[in-house]
């Protein structure tokens, strides 16, 4: 299996402060040395030749590297599709040189209420979320609104849905996974979000939904695919093994990405994908997403194919 994605952690320095959220919490994150555009060149490349389709530049926020848009540029000439998700605090600031070089530009999106959001992410960033909606539709930007469910706020799914919908903004509705005090998504939460999931507008992954509901990941019968579906990358330029959250290898690059994805080394990581005791019950989507969407003769795939397909349509509509 050749990986699918790429999470390319540019920096984990953060100017939000989110409440489900602990990287803005560890003050390492924002020392931590963050690598230049001629070693982001470097991956790229070896990422190309590995088979890498899509990079995620994430972090942290994005926005606040400052070889961001050269990153991009390079992304774009080496054939990538790319994503990023900001808070939005700067995005007004960097929207014209963003411009024709994000396929997926999120907007975290907390409530419709101001001081809800607000309260959520920490910083006072709602009116900066509305003022970017206004400046990429300008600017003729796709605009996804990702919003994070949480077992707080799904009864208000109503309300920021018929935003989006009177917006005509993609709305992403993604479940709070148990990570850092988060205890994830209920059932409850899960059922209500499936209610949406034929709303226009309205995007979710199935597949992962039902990942939830049936208890996350199996560490005996695994479907998490991490380390085959997904290279992680960080800041300093290490290659992190299995995931971003749970790594305990962290490898220097050093211009050989290709060659250490490719060592004996990483292809035993590769065979104990979802297998580790930390593995159990595991709904990170991160890395479900690679899993969900490469494990073909899974029972997942098909509900990872339908929900693809929603939004690919909601992609052509009228923004």
């Amino acid at each position: 299996m050749c990986p699918y994605f790429c999470n390319y952690y540019v920096t984990l320095r953060c100017n939000s402060k989110c409440q489900f959220c602990d990287i803005w919490r560890k003050e390492e994150n924002f020392t931590l040395q963050e690598s230049g555009l001629d070693t982001v060149k470097n991956n790229l490349r070896d990422l190309k030749k590995l088979g890498v389709k899509l990079i995620d530049f994430t972090g942290g926020e994005p926005l606040l590297y400052p070889h961001l848009i050269d990153s991009l540029k390079e992304a774009k000439r080496t054939g990538f599709f790319t994503t990023i998700t900001t808070n939005c605090l700067l995005y007004p600031k960097y929207a014209k040189d963003l411009a024709g070089l994000v396929d997926v530009l999120q907007f975290s999106f907390e409530s419709v209420d101001e001081d809800t959001h607000n309260h959520i992410r920490g910083v006072r960033s709602y009116k900066n979320v509305l003022e970017s909606i206004d400046i990429a539709k300008k600017l003729k930007q796709k605009v996804c609104l990702i919003h994070t469910v949480t077992d707080e706020n799904y009864q208000n799914l109503k309300n920021i849905v018929s935003f989006a919908q009177k917006n005509r903004c993609i709305l992403v509705l993604n479940p709070c996974f148990g990570y850092f005090n988060n205890p994830g998504v209920s059932k409850k939460a899960v059922d209500q979000m499936n209610k949406y999931r034929k709303e226009p507008y309205v995007v979710m992954d199935q597949a992962n939904l039902k990942l939830i509901e049936q208890g996350g990941n199996d560490s005996k019968k695994p479907i998490c695919k991490a380390v085959s579906s997904t290279i992680v990358i960080s800041p300093d330029n290490h290659l992190l093994l299995p995931c971003y959250h749970r790594h305990f290898h962290k490898i220097k690059i050093n211009g050989n990405l290709r060659d250490i994805y490719n060592s004996d080394e990483v292809k035993k990581l590769k065979k104990m994908d979802g297998r580790y005791e930390f593995c159990k019950n595991c709904t990170i989507y991160c890395y479900m997403r690679g899993s969900l969407y490469t494990n073909v003769f899974s029972r997942y795939f098909p509900l990872t194919v339908k929900s693809t397909i929603k939004y690919l349509r909601e992609r052509r509509r009228k923004q």
